[in-house]
């Protein structure tokens, strides 16, 4: 504390009202300032000042505080000289903060090899530099802190410059690689030292080499992995026993060269869902590391040869580590492949042969930590060479999530037990299934596990419930299963909660298969109660919550029957209503109408009957026409009298085209059949150029041949047609021949639709033509 005032008088400082130094000062402004020092101050305390005059009268007086810590040793005082001729460097490490103005000074003392000796003082803050005058000297240093409060002195510390030299860093020139070396060089300028190298991977952990260079300025980095980035420094030192090592030099950083594969890919294979149908197969096999690899992976190259088949097929997969195949017997061959090469041909028969007496036995699974689990088993009881084990593993129900596999050598145990510990992919919460395979020459044995797990957790959501049906008092529910980031573990079982809404009574159902994904329960129902259904799935830490529930209503066995009912007439009156709605479509109305033409059946009559088939019969095969009927003379003949009559294409002069079926009529005295249109070209010239109607081929055939003249079986006859009014050159009834018509080719109509082949009126037989040639 400093009391500063113009007080010429007596002057005091106190502390909690107690007197530690007081003074008589004059009027001389050099004896004004009292200085007190207070150590070991532990609480709160009261610091005053008082000023009496000469005249026994107090005095205004000010006070300085200034509140600190005495400075403690300094301590870790090194040395260091950089180079060959460079400065001297000491460096040291605060004794601790003093709150209070303090100062540090290297004090050095030399002593030359004369005997001569030299002290001197280098202020500093942590460090200090000074030169060097005889090398061959011995130095003594040491540090000195000081404050208002106090001062310290540091250790001493002695050396001569060999003890304390550091080389400067070594020069690297060049950094050749192979696959898996490199090859270091530097600058041999620095003559002999003492090297240490070390490299690693790209944020990886060094790995550091000491070797001394005598006169060799090469060093070979062995060891290494191919196509790999890495990252070399290098430090020296002059004498291995003394001296201090250099910094480490510039970092540089290279790549190794890659290589040819050299390992075969591990593959191994599961059966598909539909394998029984199809002989598929997936295909899996493990990525190879970086040193297995030899460099940067180009794809894998994958040949299925089927033996049945005879054929060879190659497949190329540039990222994906599982491929599916189908075969019935085939030989699969993997490798994989750099800009190098390609990896020896991993290969494997398929399928391979499950018998179940050559499985291994006594499977057991327990925790091994958290993320690991054994798995232990006994041999197969069987005489037959055991190649080997594998373990495989996936996630329950996902197994092309997570398909893992592991070989295991044939390592007994006690008790003829073999065990392995599956650690890879293995998650906390996570229910895992799969099995252990003896495998043979051409056979495999399989052994599978199911419900393992590292930590159970109660899940986190219950079953997806997507139906409930109550009926004739059981009811059914099915649901999907709780999603496998919630079931938090292997599921042990489901429970089942039936609540009545109404008194909140509930039912419970136990169920011990959590693999299922439906069931029927007989709970108590009561008529014309709401119920409310949900569901829990329990693994072994305990019950997860539940699920939404699912409110139904149980109606009496009356209003179950009405419901029926209303709920068939609604949907027919829907179905007919968008049936009525389709039909005002003209596109939907023709293709109905089609439809249902389609379906009448044939209601052509019998053309026998016709007035014009009857009136052909009576005139004995005499036929009237308005031409001129040539009949050639010909031999008689012993067959019944045949006449052809043919419609040909022929317009009408209504523009609605009549297009009539072919009716499939079998008469003794007349026949009638439909053929293809002819060509305009075989009309006569009088009607070319109009509408066409199907054309109509009739034979006649008259049982009485011994009637039969020579005139009707002339052979030279004149083709005509038949007037729509009647017979040409006869008249006719034209009243009777449209009732004949409309009897031959009735227009149908739909129920509910237009008619779609308007005929425009009663069709004739204005198309028809008689041809007579069968007489020739």
């Amino acid at each position: 504390m400093t009391i500063k005032d113009p007080c010429t008088g007596k002057k005091s400082i106190h502390i909690n009202k107690t007197e530690i130094e007081s003074r008589t000062t004059s009027a001389d402004p050099g004896t004004t300032k009292l200085f007190a020092k207070v150590a070991n101050i532990t609480g709160s305390s009261v610091l005053a000042c008082r000023c009496i005059t000469a005249s026994n009268n107090p005095d205004i007086c000010g006070i300085d505080l200034s509140a600190g810590y005495p400075p403690l040793q300094p301590q870790n005082l090194k040395c260091v000289q950089k180079g060959e001729n460079g400065n001297v460097t000491c460096s040291w490490e605060k004794g601790r903060e003093t709150r209070l103005s303090t100062s540090w000074e290297l004090w050095v003392r030399t002593i030359a090899p004369n005997g001569a000796v030299e002290v001197r003082s280098i202020p500093g803050n942590g460090s200090a530099n000074f030169s060097v005058s005889q090398p061959q000297a011995q130095y003594f240093v040491w540090i000195n802190e000081s404050n208002s409060l106090g001062s310290v002195v540091s250790k001493l510390l002695s050396f001569s410059l060999s003890d304390i030299a550091m080389p400067l860093p070594p020069v690297i020139r060049e950094l050749e690689c192979s696959a898996r070396r490199c090859a270091l060089h530097w600058d041999r300028r620095q003559g002999p030292l003492l090297m240490q190298i070390r490299h690693r991977e790209t944020q990886g952990n060094w790995t550091t080499r000491q070797f001394t260079a005598n006169s060799n300025s090469t060093w070979d980095i062995t060891d290494l992995q191919p196509f790999t980035e890495y990252e070399v420094q290098a430090r020296c030192k002059r004498i291995p026993e003394r001296g201090i090592w250099s910094d480490w030099s510039v970092s540089l950083t290279t790549w190794t060269d890659e290589e040819v594969p050299l390992k075969k890919l591990d593959i191994w294979y599961s059966k598909t869902l539909s394998q029984s149908q199809s002989g598929s197969f997936n295909i899996f096999w493990k990525e190879p590391g970086k040193s297995e690899a030899g460099g940067r992976i180009m794809g894998y190259k994958l040949e299925v040869d089927d033996e049945l088949k005879g054929n060879n097929t190659q497949y190329l997969s540039y990222s994906s580590a599982c491929w599916e195949i189908t075969c019935t017997r085939c030989t699969v061959t993997l490798s994989v492949y750099n800009s190098k090469g390609h990896s020896p041909p991993a290969s494997m028969t398929l399928p391979l042969l499950e018998d179940p007496a050559l499985a291994p036995q006594n499977i057991r699974w327990e925790k091994h930590s958290d993320s690991s689990i054994a798995i232990s088993w006994r041999q197969p009881a069987t005489a037959e060479v055991v190649k080997g084990y594998l373990v495989e593993w996936y996630p329950a129900n996902r197994k092309q999530q997570g398909f893992m596999w592991k070989r295991v050598h044939q390592k007994i145990t006690a008790h003829n037990q073999l065990k392995t510990v599956i650690r890879e992919n293995i998650q906390p919460t996570e229910c895992y299934q799969g099995g252990v395979y003896a495998l043979y020459e051409r056979k495999i044995g399989k052994k599978s596990f199911t419900g393992v797990s590292t930590v159970d957790a109660v899940p986190t959501q219950g079953p997806i419930l997507t139906t409930v049906k109550a009926e004739d008092g059981r009811v059914t529910l099915t649901w999907t299963a709780i999603p496998w980031e919630h079931q938090r573990g292997c599921l042990k079982k489901y429970t089942i909660y039936l609540e009545r809404t109404r008194d909140k009574n509930i039912q419970i159902f136990g169920l011990m298969a959590p693999y299922k994904t439906n069931h029927s329960i007989s709970p108590d129902l009561q008529p014309g109660e709401k119920y409310n259904l949900s569901m829990t799935g329990w693994t072994s830490a305990g019950e997860g919550q539940r699920s939404s529930t699912w409110p139904f209503f149980y109606p009496h066995q009356a209003d179950q029957q009405i419901a029926l009912v209303l709920a068939f007439g609604i949907c027919t009156f829907i179905v007919c209503l968008v049936f009525m709605s389709l039909c005002h479509i003209p596109s939907v109305r023709q293709r109905v109408s089609s439809c249902c033409f389609c379906l009448m059946p044939d209601i052509i009559p019998d053309p026998a009957n016709s007035k014009w088939a009857k009136e052909c019969v009576g005139a004995k095969g005499e036929v009237i026409l308005d031409h001129q009927l040539y009949l050639g003379d010909s031999s008689l003949s012993e067959e019944p009298l045949t006449v052809e009559v043919q419609e040909f294409q022929k317009s009408w002069t209504s523009q609605d085209p009549c297009r009539m079926s072919p009716p499939s009529v079998d008469t003794d005295d007349l026949h009638l059949l439909l053929q293809p249109s002819r060509s305009p070209q075989a009309i006569s010239p009088l009607y070319q150029g109009q509408l066409t109607c199907s054309y109509i081929k009739s034979f006649s055939h008259e049982s009485d041949s011994s009637e039969q003249t020579q005139e009707s079986r002339s052979t030279d006859v004149t083709v005509d047609y038949i007037s729509s009014h009647g017979m040409l050159g006869d008249g006719g009834d034209t009243a009777a021949e449209d009732e004949c018509l409309e009897d031959f080719f009735p227009c149908p109509q739909s129920p509910f639709l237009d008619a779609l082949f308007p005929c425009g009126g009663k069709l004739t037989l204005d198309a028809v033509k008689i041809d007579c040639s069968f007489l020739d």
